[in-house]
């Protein structure tokens, strides 16, 4: 049942079995495995059915840290939340993602893959995707680059319609009769009792409008990596410093995957399979089934090479980006002159990368001088690059309050040298093997001297994946939630999302917030009885 909290009377106590907040991909997945199970469930959404500006103001904050996307339309704050502009990329994290890993601080999660592979092959249902195999075997070997030896190899991915989850399970929602979804309706405190070791109640307000209260056995925390964090903050009428914060660990370690544009592929075969591996070019099967691809490095290459886990694509890149000054050394002989007077040291190194690669200053002058609009067969090989789990890179609270009361975010999104090494040699490696298996050349970007990253084609960007910020850990002093997803200290609250990654791997949260979401539903039937 859909309910407007609107029209709620003003000092109105709702009661249920389980309190959901949130109704994004985790909060109606759980809605999902609930339905006409018998449980009073209560599902808290702060958004109507479609987008509106002063719901979606409640979003707003600043940005202390990397430069990062406004925080205001990064997420989505109606029914379905950010799957409304969700692309659809499904894959499970790979195995060596939740083994700790000894060069990746803080790695590793409580379980293994094969765990959580049966709430994988659930979790295909509820994205609407194909059948839960990822093995390239399985697929059809004539679409793949014909890549030798092992250090890289094609990984596969599946693509949903993109299933908006509001729109999707609307009706389900809506003839739910123990599941009542509370629309407008927005969390501003989670009650804990005297104790602080049990959730009592959680208070909500409606925009323009009054308050009520929703009590229940079990609660789920379910508004995505930013918003988990800061209402754990903003909760802390018991607790000073928040629910679940006793070791400053609530929003900390903030997770992006960093999106970089890498090297320009140049195939020495026009007829090359590459239409797989561009981000808007997946095979459509028989089936229905839609997938995609990604050049990866294999587990033994990141053991290896002590490496970051990291994914590249391909987009097409124009003439001006190939040959008007994208290689390390026509942006040295444009450089020359104006360093020769002021610095140089400078215009002597650039001097030596203009010497190491002479026919890349011989193409560059040909076409910028006689054929400048010769199309080019070049491409962008463009990663997403996990991101070491950083107790600095966190969430916490400004002092500005939004108009329910609660403090406005501070997000303050680090990393370092690690990444930034990651991205050098995956270069390097890629390069190596696309030349070993005679596929083309692969020329390397030039680098911003500011900072270390790529400066053209957008340069260094999130990917819009936000996770971390409550870890999961077995041990209270290194995470969050524990391995059932439940606040160590709190008895009967639980965390849903990407929040609770301890890493990030590679690829799209998405699929393992679901699964995650149907494994917790599992386990909070199984203790209710």
């Amino acid at each position: 049942m859909l309910v407007d909290a609107r029209q709620i009377p003003d000092g109105s106590a709702v009661e249920a079995d389980v309190c959901i907040i949130g109704g994004g991909a985790a909060g109606i997945t759980i809605a999902r495995e609930f339905a006409d199970a018998g449980q009073r469930v209560c599902v808290l959404e702060s958004g109507g059915l479609e987008p509106d500006a002063q719901t979606q103001s409640l979003y707003n904050g600043e940005n202390i840290g990397f430069p990062y996307y406004d925080l205001a339309t990064l997420r989505l704050r109606f029914l379905g939340g950010t799957t409304n502009h969700w692309v659809g990329v499904c894959r499970p994290l790979d195995e060596i993602d939740f083994q700790p890993r000894q060069w990746v601080a803080y790695s590793g999660w409580p379980f293994d893959k094969s765990h959580l592979d049966p709430y994988y092959e659930r979790a295909h249902e509820v994205c609407q995707v194909g059948p839960y195999d990822y093995e390239l075997d399985n697929w059809a070997d004539d679409s793949w680059l014909p890549l030798e030896g092992d250090r890289v190899a094609t990984t596969v991915a599946q693509r949903s319609p993109p299933t908006r989850f509001g729109a999707v399970y609307r009706e389900l929602l809506e003839r739910s009769e123990n599941v009542h979804t509370y629309l407008h309706a927005n969390a501003v405190d989670i009650v804990g009792a005297e104790s602080g070791r049990e959730i009592t109640h959680v208070r909500c307000a409606v925009l323009d409008g009054g308050q009520f209260t929703v009590s229940a056995k079990e609660f789920i925390l379910a508004t995505g990596a930013i918003e988990n964090a800061r209402l754990l903050l903003n909760s802390n009428t018991v607790q000073k410093d928040g629910l679940g914060n006793d070791h400053d660990l609530v929003g900390r370690f903030f997770m992006e995957h960093l999106s970089v544009p890498g090297s320009l592929f140049m195939p020495s075969n026009p007829e090359l399979p590459l239409e797989p591996y561009m981000r808007d070019g997946p095979l459509a099967f028989e089936d229905g089934t839609r997938a995609l691809a990604y050049l990866t490095l294999t587990p033994q290459t990141l053991t290896k090479e002590r490496l970051l886990n990291v994914r590249a694509y391909i987009r097409p890149a124009n003439n001006r980006q190939v040959f008007l000054g994208t290689s390390r050394a026509a942006g040295s002989l444009r450089s020359i002159r104006s360093s020769i007077g002021t610095d140089p040291g400078l215009a002597l190194e650039h001097v030596a990368n203009v010497a190491r690669d002479v026919d890349d200053i011989a193409m560059y002058l040909y076409r910028r001088s006689f054929r400048p609009s010769l199309p080019v067969n070049a491409y962008w090989l463009y990663n997403h690059i996990e991101q070491v789990p950083n107790p600095d890179s966190r969430i916490t609270l400004d002092t500005e309050r939004d108009v329910t009361g609660l403090n406005r975010v501070l997000l303050n999104w680090q990393f370092g040298d690690q990444e930034r090494a990651t991205y050098t040699r995956v270069q390097e490696i890629m390069g190596e093997e696309l030349g070993r298996a005679r596929l083309g050349r692969v020329r390397t970007i030039l680098d911003d001297p500011e900072t270390g990253w790529p400066s053209v084609n957008g340069g260094l960007r999130g990917a819009w994946h936000q996770m971390g910020t409550t870890r999961m850990h077995l041990d209270p002093r290194q995470g969050v939630v524990d391995e059932n997803c439940r606040i160590h200290s709190i008895g009967n609250l639980y965390l849903a999302g990407s929040s609770v990654f301890p890493t990030s791997g590679y690829t799209n949260p998405t699929l393992t917030i679901v699964a995650l979401a149907i494994r917790l539903s599992d386990h909070i039937k199984n203790i209710m009885g």
